[in-house]
């Protein structure tokens, strides 16, 4: 797990993460990332400036979690 969000999950903190290193976290592209808000897959960011936002370093955990479910519930069901 990235450094930043165990540190959030052990101080009970909210870490809001810049688009950069959701993008790293969970190795989407730009455009995927932004057709995965459209799509109500990852929750829109918080404003923290005029033209900035920042997803919370939980909601991000949580979108990597759901992945990792799905594919988990694939391979027990015999799909790839």
């Amino acid at each position: 797990m990235n450094k930043l969000i165990q540190e959030a999950l052990a101080s009970k903190r909210e870490t809001l993460l810049r688009k950069r290193e959701v993008l790293r976290i969970t190795g989407l592209s730009n455009s995927t990332f932004y057709n995965r808000i459209k799509d109500g897959v990852i929750p829109r960011g918080v404003p923290i400036g005029p033209r900035l936002k920042g997803w919370p370093a939980s909601e991000i955990d949580a979108y990597v979690q759901s992945c990792i479910a799905l594919r988990n519930s694939q391979q027990e069901g015999g799909t790839a």
